[in-house]
């Protein structure tokens, strides 16, 4: 595979254009892959969390306001894939995703959710028995270059590690596999290969950079586990609850022991969090659309939910103008951002801002979006020192 020089276009731009006046705070981007003394983490040395808030650096604590971001290109934003590299740095995927977070950041988002290996079609790369084995020539220039946008519009990252359909059965799409990595969490051996090779030198890298919130180990787990109300329809073989639990402890542990970051995952539902209550995350975080009502209904305080750390909405609908879409809500933006801040919750992520090359909704509720996060600022508006 054709790759670029060491020194990409992009951070060619950054540093001569955009980042004139912060020359000196690029070395905390790992742009040139920095060491991590050189870098300030996003919540190390955080004082005692309120429960209603998460602190970020020391400061704070916040309510993270912000949308979901699955991917400008789904699955490989970070990373090359038989296909091709359409990651973060190529020009085009660059200046896309730059001209998405300065709207962003021009209607009051704070905090961007945005998935990293999902199902390992681009990242980590594997040998033919399905072990990881490192990282190609493009994923750590397509990191720096997402977190040099980021950065650069005072947005701060939740990584999302995996999705729950890395799990599914395999499928080869013009020449590359699709999902079909469930050994990575099965077996032992396997899962040490993550480990060693892909996850703990990439928090070797990023395990202290001050654009990095948190580490989410997987996206809606539940839906890979035998379990009540689980088990997705792209599942075909759902693990038992007692091996994805031990999975997300033992990656909690290699995150907490690499990286200063808080670490969560993203439960299918409320209900679901019952799964992670004895695990070590940092915060909790769930998932709710109109069909969780009867289940879990939303206007709920978190005092009565009676849960122990932090929790965030990480997904939440915005879709109002088409019924027949299963993400369709009756709620209007700011409805669901009030009942999450009166009710002693610590964040709440809109779905979505963009997935797989398409804008979804954010542009029709940007108005509102930007007018609430103006009036909560002193709450939402992250600034680390």
């Amino acid at each position: 595979m054709q790759g670029e020089s060491d020194e990409g276009w992009w951070q060619v731009r950054v540093t001569r254009r955009w980042f004139l006046p912060l020359l000196v705070p690029l070395a905390g981007l790992g742009l040139g892959g920095g060491s991590p003394d050189q870098r300030t983490s996003a919540v190390a040395s955080a004082p005692a969390a309120r429960l209603d808030r998460i602190h970020v650096g020391g400061t704070g604590p916040w309510f993270l306001l912000g949308v979901n971001y699955p991917g400008y290109k789904n699955g490989h934003d970070f990373g090359a894939t038989g296909w091709g590299h359409s990651g973060v740095s190529d020009e085009k995927s660059f200046r896309q995703v730059d001209a998405d977070f300065s709207n962003m950041e021009a209607n009051g988002v704070h905090v961007v959710r945005w998935w990293l290996f999902s199902d390992g079609r681009a990242s980590p790369e594997f040998d033919a028995e399905g072990t990881p084995t490192g990282f190609d020539e493009f994923f750590y220039r397509d990191m720096d270059a997402a977190l040099a946008i980021a950065e650069k519009h005072n947005i701060f990252i939740i990584f999302s590690l995996l999705n729950f359909y890395i799990v599914s059965n395999p499928r080869i799409v013009n020449g590359v596999q699709v999902f079909g990595r469930r050994q990575v969490i099965t077996d032992g051996g396997k899962r040490r290969a993550f480990y060693d090779n892909a996850l703990k030198p990439m928090l070797r890298r990023y395990g202290q950079h001050r654009g990095i919130l948190a580490w989410e180990i997987m996206n809606e787990p539940e839906c890979a586990m035998d379990v009540p109300g689980g088990r997705c329809s792209r599942v075909e073989r759902p693990l038992d609850a007692a091996t994805m639990i031990s999975f997300i402890n033992e990656t909690a542990e290699v995150v907490k022991a690499n990286a200063s970051q808080h670490v969560t995952v993203g439960a299918l539902s409320r209900k679901m969090l019952q799964y992670w209550r004895s695990t070590k995350l940092d915060f909790y975080q769930f998932h709710y659309y109109d069909y969780n009502e009867a289940d879990a209904p939303l206007d709920t305080s978190f005092a009565r939910v009676g849960l122990d750390k932090p929790t965030v909405l990480g997904e939440f609908p915005i879709n109002r103008h088409a019924p027949d879409r299963q993400d369709f809500t009756r709620r209007r933006l700011t409805e669901y951002l009030d009942i999450m801040y009166r009710n002693g919750y610590a964040g709440a992520l809109a779905w979505a801002y963009r997935f797989d090359d398409k804008t979804v909704e954010f542009h029709r509720v940007a108005t509102e979006f930007a007018a609430w996060s103006k009036v909560h600022q002193t709450d939402v508006a992250i600034r680390l020192p």
